[in-house]
């Protein structure tokens, strides 16, 4: 019987491996073009309005609706205090933090299929623990550090300072 499986030459391996990576980084390229070099949202400073959702999603996912106080973090305004931050903060920090928000949107759209402030808010709360407890201590790391600001933002709300019987102005006198 005469041989006719298709013959794959060292050529088409090597011209398929190099089309495949151009295409990534063209892709990269235009996605990180795509949201360094814009305005902010209006109202903002810093933020875009992907990223607004984005930091209201991660809000919403870490402190959900319900409890004492009824507030979820998507309702105290997160979104213009970690604007407030990436305003005040250096060059490239703020970017390297946009650059996060971005990374774990991404993450979620290949994981899940949608952009991470698309998905419910279940959705959203099991991708957020998935990635605190990631194996990689690297990951754990980023979103804990991005966490932390958030964190900072919701607690320091007048709501939740009052629902937690926090009695002391910034300076912590009394």
């Amino acid at each position: 019987m005469p041989d006719h499986a298709p013959k794959i030459t060292r050529r088409q391996v090597l011209a398929t491996s190099a089309a495949m990576a151009t295409a990534a980084v063209a892709v990269t390229s235009g996605h990180v073009v795509n949201w360094w070099d814009r305005d902010a949202a209006d109202g903002y400073e810093s933020l875009g309005p992907q990223e607004v959702k984005l930091v209201n999603a991660l809000g919403e996912a870490m402190f959900p609706p319900g409890g004492v106080p009824a507030l979820s973090g998507a309702e105290v305004g997160l979104d213009h205090y970690f604007d407030g931050i990436l305003t005040a903060m250096d060059s490239p920090t703020d970017n390297l933090l946009r650059l996060l928000l971005h990374a774990l949107d991404d993450w979620a759209f290949l994981e899940a299929g949608l952009p991470y402030a698309q998905l419910s808010l279940d959705a959203r709360i099991d991708k957020l623990d998935l990635w605190l407890n990631h194996d990689s201590h690297l990951v754990r790391g980023a979103v804990s550090g991005l966490l932390v600001f958030l964190g900072m933002g919701y607690c320091g709300h007048p709501e939740v300072k009052a629902a937690a019987g926090w009695i002391f102005p910034c300076g912590y006198s009394r």
